[in-house]
């Protein structure tokens, strides 16, 4: 499956001289924990509700927000995105083609991916990768059954 598949493509943005109240205000208005930080239409940062935590509301967001963000093609598999953003500790990806900002992709979107049971890989490498399983373990004793 591919990010595409699963991104949402309305994604809520904010300009990086916004304030941190301005961001609040959106995360409250939207219900959302992520905005995308844009620059004359470029992908500059990504801002978690969490970054405002100890943020004065007059603070610009460019100094709260992660930069550079890290980003993912509407190609790639939902795999990769898993992958980057348990690697890099993040809730969101930016979804970006050629430059240009097409959707998000969030945990909440992973859990409920899978919630839903949707987890058919997109090739037969994904396939031959999915059945290589480590050790299987006794249930509730985190021990080997080998």
């Amino acid at each position: 499956m591919r990010v595409r598949d699963v991104m949402r493509k309305e994604v809520r943005t904010i300009n990086p001289n916004e304030t941190a109240s301005t961001a609040k205000e959106l995360f409250r208005r939207y219900d959302i924990h992520h905005l995308v930080v844009v620059d004359r239409k470029n992908v500059i940062g990504l801002l978690a509700d969490r970054d405002l935590m100890d943020v004065g509301g007059d603070t610009p967001v460019q100094r709260a927000m992660a930069h550079p963000p890290v980003t993912i093609a509407p190609h790639e598999t939902v795999r990769k995105a898993a992958a980057l953003m348990a690697g890099h500790v993040i809730g969101s990806l930016p979804v970006v083609d050629d430059g240009k900002l097409v959707g998000i992709v969030t945990t909440f979107d992973l859990v409920s991916l899978l919630a839903k049971g949707a987890t058919h890989p997109a090739s037969a490498g994904e396939r031959q990768n999915l059945s290589k399983r480590g050790p299987r373990m006794k249930p509730g004793t985190g021990r080997d059954r080998r």
